[in-house]
């Protein structure tokens, strides 16, 4: 019996089609704008085709219905409300469409050979490392037991996409670091970006993301406290009064590393003319100040509440905090970052993927929050 229901459903063809057999299959491939269940004569030169569609020419639209059927939501099953197909899209690369037909302008202009496919197939490798979801137990028995590290991540990417594992493994990092470039020229602390009369510029803290261990370069540096794991460490800023993270520094080791010592470029036994000049501390305008934790007291340019302060200067210093943490929730929605990171091979490749993917991510999420800003202070 059972059988007999397989052959049928395969005479069938495809779901929601009328017929038997490749007449049926013909037939589900005309259905392909789940939008408004056109024909595909009926459809703009972007819709589907066996060549990529033109990024260029791609509105959004185009990168909602393209993206979804790249993960397994053909035409027919995106004849839904429209809301239900961006949640879908944004579960599976994280920035929603009109956000990521911006970056794949800016990527098509600036890197000519980037296709669409293979810039999404990066978007869902940074939003989707499932793998990396495994159980402790689990975890630990692939990696001593098999030696499996990054390799099964590109194996469940390379069932999902259809290329190989080598391929894959090149070409997410080689994307990663095109988005990853934009870095130095959106995430910058601009003295021009502020007011004459802003006194307060930025909120400042420090975040921890959880690693493989450095096995190649044990140390106890690399002990993460809050998360009672191996991690690294990297400071992170946003200008209070506009939309935009200003500030990134990392990788640091997490246990060395306190975020007052990051902050100052130094402990407070060192000289301040013996510090690190490149902190944040030696970046501000005198005058000029941080809003930051308990963690930056005692610093002479970072206010952080006290005794004394009125209500109001207090609830303003909450908002301004609860704003800078729901910016480093932005960022661990892609589990790239929110997992154990996993990638590389020895301490310094390690490291400097990780830079590549928080920056890339950073630079994701700066473009959707010239959509979607966080709450204003």
């Amino acid at each position: 019996m059972l059988r007999a229901n397989l052959r049928a459903s395969a005479s069938r063809g495809r779901v929601g089609c009328q017929g038997h057999g490749h007449a049926a299959t013909r037939a589900s491939w005309q259905y392909v704008d789940g939008r408004v269940g056109a024909r595909l004569s009926q459809l703009p030169s972007t819709s589907y085709s066996r060549q990529q569609p033109n990024i260029e020419e791609m509105s959004v639209d185009d990168v909602l219905f393209h993206g979804l059927r790249l993960v397994g939501f053909g035409g027919e099953r995106q004849n839904v409300r429209r809301t239900l197909n961006i949640a879908r899209f944004t579960s599976h690369y994280g920035p929603e469409p009109d956000t990521t037909r911006d970056i794949l302008r800016d990527l098509k202009r600036d890197f000519p050979t980037i296709i669409f496919k293979d810039a999404m197939m990066t978007f869902n490798w940074a939003k989707r490392c499932e793998v990396t979801r495994l159980s402790p137990r689990i975890y630990f028995a692939l990696t001593f037991a098999h030696n499996h590290k990054q390799d099964d991540v590109e194996h469940v990417l390379a069932g999902r996409w259809g290329y190989g594992e080598d391929y894959i493994r090149d070409k997410v990092k080689e994307i990663a670091r095109c988005i990853q470039s934009y870095k130095p020229r959106l995430i910058v602390l601009d003295p021009t970006l502020f007011h004459e009369d802003e006194r307060d510029w930025i909120t400042v803290d420090g975040v921890n993301f959880i690693t493989e261990e450095f096995r190649q370069n044990p140390s106890p540096d690399y002990y993460d406290p809050k998360s009672n794991s191996c991690g690294l460490k990297y400071e992170f800023a946003l200008a209070i009064r506009h939309p935009f993270c200003v500030w990134i520094r990392g990788p640091l080791e997490a246990g060395k590393f306190h975020d007052k010592t990051v902050y100052c470029g130094g402990t407070e036994d060192v000289p301040k003319d013996k510090r690190n000049q490149e902190a944040l501390y030696f970046q501000l305008p005198e005058g000029k100040y941080a809003l930051g934790d308990s963690a930056y007291k005692g610093i002479d340019n970072v206010t952080i509440k006290r005794e004394g302060q009125t209500k109001e200067v207090k609830y303003f210093i909450d908002r301004a905090l609860n704003r800078q943490e729901t910016y480093h929730g932005r960022l661990e929605k892609f589990d790239i970052l929110k997992q154990r990171f996993r990638h590389g091979n020895s301490t310094e490749n390690k490291k400097s993927l990780h830079q590549t993917a928080v920056e890339m991510v950073a630079v994701i999420v700066h473009y959707d929050l010239k959509r979607r800003p966080l709450f204003e202070v």
